[in-house]
């Protein structure tokens, strides 16, 4: 799935003052270009909210051009969680590694036995060719009973797509009923946010 979204390149224009007239101020890059660029935040918000980190991004650009994109990095302002800058990486014809969402169907055998499903991973990080990135990779659960699980290298991928995490990586368990209370208290620990969105400033304000 594609979205766009307008951008402007970024010549003198201070970050800070950008920030104050409600623009989000970024950069596009790839291993040939880095271009300081800003984007309208109210827009930014609405387009990333959809496509986060998983679809791509066209950015629509003064001089015609539109680049297919993906968003890198979200600095957040450390007291009001908005957005502070945003990474754009650039794609070009070669794999790039990223997150693709998992989508599980079935009902695992183990659920009817009173097992209950813990989807360890949400989202799977794989190489892939901008060409060929799938909305999304199906995970049939239907197989699993009791104390079965999962691994990434079960996954049934893609033409084109390959693993880019551990082949013995859990992506899916059927556990025992008395086993999900633990389970759940070691998911409120984890740390809620995506690992794409970082705290602090990107850019120095002089």
């Amino acid at each position: 799935m594609e979205y766009r979204l307008k951008a402007y390149y970024r010549e003198g224009e201070k970050p800070a003052a950008l920030r104050r007239a409600g623009k989000l101020p970024g950069v596009m890059y790839n291993k040939s270009l880095n271009q300081k660029v800003y984007v309208e935040l109210g827009e930014f918000d609405k387009v990333f909210r959809q496509a986060s980190i998983h679809h791509v991004i066209v950015l629509e650009l003064p001089d015609g051009k539109e680049l297919p994109t993906l968003v890198r990095q979200v600095n957040l302002d450390k007291r009001r969680r908005r957005p502070e800058h945003v990474d754009f990486y650039v794609l070009s014809d070669e794999p790039v590694e990223m997150y693709v969402p998992l989508r599980f169907v079935g009902t695992p055998q183990g659920v009817r036995e009173g097992g209950v499903l813990q989807e360890v991973h949400r989202d799977i990080l794989v190489r892939v060719s901008p060409r060929n990135i799938p909305e999304y990779i199906e995970v049939d659960v239907s197989g699993l009973g009791i104390g079965d699980s999962l691994h990434a290298a079960d996954l049934k991928l893609p033409e084109g797509v390959k693993l880019a995490i551990s082949p013995e990586e859990t992506i899916a368990a059927v556990v025992p009923p008395e086993d999900v209370e633990r389970l759940a208290a070691e998911a409120a620990e984890a740390p809620a946010e995506p690992e794409v969105i970082k705290k602090g400033k990107k850019e120095e304000e002089a």
